[in-house]
């Protein structure tokens, strides 16, 4: 265990508040009446989930900013939080948001309070309901808020969604601002090098400048960027897959707001002033406020929900080679890894309808996807990943979260990106020296899964379809060539 310079410290009369690296908050919960402040660097996570140099770069830039702020933080480099707080007495944290952290820290007694990092509302928003459809939890947060309100308290523009103006398919010359970037400091180059000195970790991915933010100046700095240049384009390209530019018009503002760097209600008034001053479309307006204060709100508050690792479809398989760069041949998902590794990003769409689904298709074990969504991503958390990997992509919650499979065949990602054009496979084949792989695991899953998906009445139209096959033979071939192409 290794320390910073040691600062000089008042006599001990409060708490000392253990700040999180992923409750980075200024006004952090456990701050109040502390006298001393503790961050605690540990190793030890990052042998339990293997992750991107560039998250761990970030992570510990962030903390170490933290920090540098505080005349009474102690800064501790150790390999697990146990090593630390064994000894310690009246440690205070904001209620962490992982689950097995929460039971770990409370093992070595340490105290919570309410975190103050997300909006809320979920909880009271969920009681007595059957069905809990993110759309109705939306509509529940704009009125509870206030956001994107006419004066008579409707919605702006007489609808609640604008989703049907945002899902324009790419098209050829879509051009995109440059996305904002910091400038690194010493903080940063220091971990770089401390990064390159460890031995007992193996880190993924490659290394490069920091490109998101990890102070809160730099934070509101990215979201500037973002609501001027970037916001009135969002709406009608954020379903939008494009070769070479996985940015394209998203905020990169979700590893910000999830380190506690940048306020989820801050960047939601950014984007409706901006619809308020006719900076920015109402379209595009409300498919940003939805992803903040519908999405991400209702992700949060399922996890805390949901406990259980559930398996609804019985996959089992390991996670393939081809998520760790082993090349497949198949351009979408070569190319959406390939950007992963390089950067520690793809955009939601990326996410959900390359990675998510070919994960799906080819029924690799749940959890196994979610611990590698959430070390590969510069924005990665059990709490993001284990309902939008496990319950929305893959479908392992049997529909609690989504109504059907998020399922889809090469025509898809066709329709929502330019990669099929770069590809040797024709999408719309499915059998065959030319037959996608993706739309072959399409049609095997859902004869794999037909009696599971029989009861859904969203399946119909593809079931109906799959009884009409006379090839399903070689498409089951095919299927399982591709699986043996993921390596």
């Amino acid at each position: 265990m290794s320390r910073a310079p040691a600062r000089a410290v008042p006599a001990r009369m409060g708490h000392t508040a253990l700040i999180l690296g992923d409750q980075l908050m200024r006004d952090n919960p456990a701050l109040d009446g502390a006298d001393r402040v503790l961050l605690i660097e540990a190793r030890a996570p990052l042998r339990r989930v293997r992750t991107h140099r560039r998250r761990a770069h970030l992570v510990f830039s962030a903390m170490r900013h933290f920090a540098a702020e505080h005349d009474h933080a102690e800064h501790v480099r150790a390999d697990s939080f146990a090593e630390v707080l064994r000894d310690r007495r009246d440690v205070v944290c904001a209620e962490p948001n992982r689950t097995g952290a929460r039971a770990s820290l409370a093992r070595l007694g340490v105290r919570f309070v309410p975190s103050n990092q997300f909006l809320g509302g979920f909880d009271d928003w969920v009681e007595g309901r059957r069905r809990l459809l993110m759309e109705d939890f939306y509509r529940d947060q704009r009125r509870r808020l206030g956001v994107l309100l006419d004066e008579d308290g409707e919605p702006e523009g007489g609808r609640w969604n604008f989703d049907e103006e945002n899902r324009k398919p790419p098209r050829a010359g879509l051009l995109a601002p440059e996305p904002w970037r910091p400038a690194e400091d010493d903080i940063d180059a220091q971990v770089r090098r401390d990064l390159d000195a460890l031995r007992d970790v193996e880190l993924w991915g490659e290394d490069g400048p920091r490109a998101v933010a990890a102070t809160p100046a730099e934070a509101e700095a990215a979201l500037h960027a973002f609501v001027e240049r970037r916001l009135p384009e969002f709406g009608p390209w954020q379903d939008a897959m494009v070769d070479g530019d996985h940015v394209l018009f998203h905020s990169q503002l979700s590893a910000p707001l999830n380190l506690g760097l940048l306020a989820p209600l801050r960047a939601v008034r950014a984007a409706e002033d901006a619809y308020r001053r006719g900076a920015a479309p109402l379209a595009s307006v409300e498919g940003f406020v939805r992803q903040i204060i519908g999405w991400r709100e209702y992700v949060w508050g399922m996890y805390r929900r949901r406990r259980d690792r559930g398996n609804a479809l019985g996959a089992h398989h390991a996670l393939p080679p081809a998520f760790w760069g082993h090349q497949t041949g198949w351009h979408c998902l070569d190319t959406v890894v390939r950007g992963v590794e390089e950067d520690a990003y793809a955009n939601h769409i990326e996410r959900l309808m390359v990675l998510g689904n070919i994960l799906l298709l080819a029924g690799v074990e749940p959890w196994a996807a979610v611990r590698w969504f959430q070390g590969a991503f510069i924005d990665g958390a059990e709490w993001v990943m284990a309902p939008n990997a496990a319950g929305m992509a893959l479908y392992a919650d049997g529909g609690e979260m989504m109504s059907k499979p998020y399922a889809a065949g090469g025509n898809y990602i066709n329709k929502m990106s330019t990669f099929c054009g770069g590809c040797r496979y024709s999408p719309n084949v499915r059998t065959g020296a030319d037959a996608c792989p993706v739309t072959a695991l399409y049609w095997d899953f859902v004869d794999r899964n037909q009696a599971r998906l029989s009861g859904n009445r969203r399946m119909r139209q593809p079931l109906r379809t799959l009884a009409r096959l006379d090839d399903m033979d070689a498409v089951r071939a095919r299927a399982q060539a591709a699986r043996a192409e993921l390596g």
